[in-house]
């Protein structure tokens, strides 16, 4: 909650602060009326000025405080009466004492304020720099990637945003309406183009073979999740708050995982794999299915979705297979589309990572 109030203020900033002053010099009239009608400045209230003074030092600093300190120096002094009963007048000498009070108060006040707002403009740039330089990293790691690959580049933007469809329809079954927010399909969306970054360390003899693998081959091969989480896990000590690697740590160690427990590498069944492992493990084979290799034709959507069915409640998560169902037609539209624009990992999923 905390965050996300942060995250208003900074987007909304000048804003704000234009509120606040507006706010502020509202409530030094309303005081300045009710000292008056409470019986003139003899009375204590002319203390509830500091209250203007200090919103307007914190939010707008110490030059706006101290113009609203001058101002409610003269709005408290010579026009208005000590008391106003008897329409006793100030001496000048305690109203402008009390002017010169106000005017150091909202001097150090904004002071104190501006200082700290510097520190904290410091630190958002320095976090923006930390943010651009992980982001550039992923994206590194993401080309790493593919470039082992002649198919993996429009792979991986496919499987992007086709996990990000697949999550965002998951969110409207009761059971994941709380688990699945903006910031998870987001993360799911920019961790999963690295969920094969493991197979920067196969042998091209095995990654390029234009036929099926052998026993040997295969096991070869199902170490790339082993290796891929193990990478990610060493940038994760760089990045030790970056979401989106955590992410990417869990999809590419898991999405080979089968809900009966079959998979590899660690043997896990149901829920005790990541529910992103498990939205990746059916759009990976999707997308095997639907592409063309030197050892296979592509599958259609129609012929792929009823192999992917066939693997209900063994290989996949049965939720999610039946979420798949009812919303493939937009499912293809997407894969379609992606595919017949050829859209780049470069220009699409980099600028992601780029937006504020």
């Amino acid at each position: 909650m905390w965050d996300n109030i942060v995250e208003i203020f900074r987007k909304n900033r000048e804003l704000i602060k234009k509120n606040l002053m507006i706010y502020s010099y509202f409530l030094t009239l309303m005081i300045a009326f009710l000292v008056y009608f409470l019986g003139g400045t003899s009375k204590v209230y002319t203390n509830l000025m500091y209250i203007p003074i200090a919103i307007i030092a914190t939010s707008n600093g110490k030059k706006y405080a101290v113009i609203n300190a001058v101002i409610s120096g003269i709005i408290l002094g010579p026009i208005m009466p000590l008391d106003v009963k008897s329409n006793t007048m100030q001496a000048p000498m305690n109203w402008i004492i009390r002017l010169i009070i106000y005017i150091i108060i909202a001097f150090v006040m904004g002071y104190i304020a501006d200082h700290y707002k510097k520190e904290y403009e410091k630190n958002i740039e320095e976090e923006k720099e930390l943010a651009e330089v992980q982001r550039a990293t992923i994206f590194a790691l993401v080309k790493l990637s593919e470039a082992r690959d002649e198919y993996t580049g429009l792979h991986v933007e496919r499987v992007a945003v086709l996990c990000k469809y697949l999550t965002s329809e998951l969110r409207k079954i009761p059971k994941y309406k709380d688990y699945i927010d903006d910031e998870y399909i987001e993360n799911i969306y920019k961790a999963s183009p690295l969920h094969d970054i493991g197979k920067i360390n196969m042998p091209d003899r095995i990654l390029l073979k234009p036929g099926k693998l052998t026993p040997e081959e295969f096991e070869v091969i199902k170490t790339h999740t082993r290796i891929g989480a193990n990478t990610l896990l060493e940038f994760k000590k760089a990045y030790p708050h970056n979401k989106i690697l955590e992410f990417a740590i869990s999809i590419a160690c898991y999405h080979h995982e089968k809900w009966d427990g079959t998979g590899y590498t660690h043997g896990l069944a149901g829920e005790d794999i990541p529910l992103s492992a498990r939205v990746m493990a059916i759009i990976d084979v999707y997308d095997a299915l639907r592409s063309k290799r030197v050892y296979k034709e592509a599958y259609s959507h129609e012929k792929s979705i009823e192999i992917i069915k066939q693997g209900k409640g063994t290989h996949f998560d049965p939720i999610i297979i039946d979420t798949l169902l009812q919303s493939e037609i937009e499912f293809k539209k997407i894969y379609d589309r992606i595919t017949e624009k050829k859209v780049v990992i470069d220009s699409v999923f980099y600028n992601t990572f780029s937006r504020e």
